[in-house]
């Protein structure tokens, strides 16, 4: 790092004094020396100029030396206490508290981060603190409370009690995260989402003042994700499935009914019950989505009228998400382009792991929204046009539903390329 001294005006009979910053990692920035002025003809190259009858410029000079001084040594107790430079903010807060460095870094009184997590969580579940005006969904309230029993957990490893002091540094932060990759062996994805709900519990406690920064922000430390493995059915699967003969198997065809009706709706699972119960009197079906409450708009395209029309007052019985989620597969199983390989690849325990799947094997009641969605794209919809119905507010969010078939896109180029051959008589 590097401290050094300049005059703020040349043209003064005094000038303030400046200190420019400098430190590996930190945007340079500069500090006025409090209370210090000197006349211009008495600096010279960053230094007062000293001799004989020149005690105010000594004693001036000794002023920046300490300050130097005092700069370069809370530098190096704070990187040696949390393995990394301090901050501008962590910088000024420091000369600003105008404290001796040996009392300044004296423990601050301990508070225990996991009991106050547990508390988050109780008034959440019970409803006593809302989610903007609603209660708290069972599947978010459960993600919370496995990362604070990983926490838990980490604490236990470690040997250590998270606590409001070393909550904030860096280096707890990142063991954590290596701790959910490599003891826990954790997938990527998982881990990043563990890290997503300890940034949201570290956001409450500043929120609240019990600790004085969210290490998330001033330290910019990402939260790790990787793009997960999922397929859209094509044009052929989705088909084959829906002309499946399963009149022998009830259960499995009231399912199959349910899934492709999904495939073309493009709906969450979620917001099918509501769906489901509405009248549906018009091509578009208008209602608030579950996840976000904003309202989202529905049209019902021949395929899935065809579908409705099956059952009185075109209600399904809707089976629990779980079932489904099980017998899809065996749907699936019996369409000839779903025993198609598909390769599975994802990041876990910090290493790539590589499987080897049938495509029905991929099965989830969330492929019938990319099914729906990518069928539409692939048909030359605009996309604004689709993310009314897919409810997507930007199209970052909106492209990671899109599941081009590469297969079926070289398929294309196979047919372009012999039919130009046949034209041609080049065969």
């Amino acid at each position: 790092m590097s401290v050094t001294f300049y005059i703020k005006s040349k043209t003064k009979k005094k000038s303030p004094i400046g200190a420019s910053i400098n430190i590996k990692g930190v945007n340079r920035f500069v500090v006025t020396i409090p209370e210090e002025k000197i006349a211009p003809s008495e600096w010279n190259e960053g230094r007062v100029i000293l001799g004989r009858g020149k005690q105010e410029n000594h004693r001036i000079q000794r002023v920046l030396d300490q300050f130097k001084d005092k700069i370069e040594c809370f530098q190096r107790e704070y990187l040696v206490r949390n393995s990394i430079n301090p901050s501008k903010d962590e910088i000024t807060e420091f000369l600003k508290s105008n404290t001796a460095l040996t009392n300044y870094f004296k423990p601050k009184s301990f508070v225990p981060i996991i009991p106050i997590f547990d508390d988050i969580i109780k008034k959440r579940s019970n409803g006593e603190v809302l989610n903007k005006g609603k209660l708290w969904k069972k599947r978010t309230l459960y993600a919370y409370s496995t990362t604070i029993k990983s926490l838990r957990d980490f604490e236990k490893y470690k040997k250590v009690e998270i606590n409001n002091i070393n909550v904030i540094t860096q280096k707890l932060v990142l063991d954590f995260e290596n701790f959910l990759t490599i003891k826990e062996k954790l997938r990527l994805n998982t881990v990043g989402s563990r890290m997503k709900n300890f940034k949201a519990l570290l956001g409450e406690l500043h929120k609240h003042g019990i600790i004085s920064i969210n290490p998330f922000k001033l330290y910019e430390i990402p939260v790790i994700s990787e793009e997960s493995d999922s397929i859209a059915m094509d044009e052929n699967e989705l088909r084959d499935m829906t002309n499946l003969d399963l009149h022998d198997n009830p259960q499995l065809e009231h399912i199959r009914n349910q899934f492709v009706l999904l495939c073309h709706l493009g709906i969450r699972i979620s917001d099918f019950k509501m769906f489901n119960i509405l009248k549906k009197d018009d091509d578009v079906i208008s209602f608030k989505n579950i996840k976000t409450g904003e309202k989202i708009h529905i049209p019902i395209f021949k395929e899935a009228w065809r579908i409705l029309e099956k059952y009185e007052g075109h209600t399904l019985k809707q089976t629990n998400e779980q079932d489904m989620n099980e017998y899809i597969k065996e749907v699936g199983k019996l369409v000839p382009g779903l025993n198609r390989e598909f390769v599975q690849e994802y990041t876990k325990a910090g290493a790539t792991v590589t499987n080897i799947k049938k495509r029905y094997e991929m099965l989830t009641l969330h492929v019938g929204r990319r099914t729906a969605i990518t069928r539409l794209a692939n048909m030359g919809i605009p996309a604004h046009q689709i993310m009314i119905i897919s409810g997507h507010k930007t199209m970052k969010s909106y492209e990671k539903y899109i599941k081009s078939n590469k297969i079926d896109d070289l398929r294309n180029v196979i047919r372009i390329v012999n039919q130009r051959y046949d034209e041609k008589n080049e065969y």
